[in-house]
């Protein structure tokens, strides 16, 4: 069974992009912001991983990370945030809320597949 990736970008080209470099190896659901992300969680959808862009208008991706974080059934979920912010100091402020990896906007798609591939072993 593949496993499941929830992508959440407010860019409907970005969402579409990825998901399809995605889904021939995974089963990809995707969200405009961090409040479509935790509707779909709330509603049963359980990822294996989520694909979060930073900036996002109604609910963004440093927020996003504090609600899986502080939830007892999503706090696991591996989190990877991929953002065109090239500042170390955002970078080391979101893996000490437990992101488990950042990736720069735009990316190499062979990359975000290494880095998914190695978080869902």
């Amino acid at each position: 069974m593949k496993k499941k990736i929830l992508i959440v970008d407010d860019k409907t080209e970005f969402r579409r992009l990825t998901k399809t470099i995605l889904s021939s190896a995974y089963l990809v659901e995707s969200a405009e912001n961090g409040q479509d992300a935790i509707n779909l969680l709330q509603n049963g959808f359980m990822p294996d991983l989520i694909v979060s862009d930073l900036m996002m208008p109604v609910v963004g991706g440093k927020d996003l990370v504090d609600q899986l974080k502080a939830s007892g059934a999503w706090k696991n979920i591996p989190i990877i945030i991929l953002s065109s912010i090239d500042k170390s100091d955002e970078k080391i402020k979101l893996i000490k809320m437990g992101v488990d990896d950042y990736l720069e906007k735009p990316y190499n798609p062979q990359e975000l597949l290494a880095r998914i591939e190695k978080l869902l072993k």
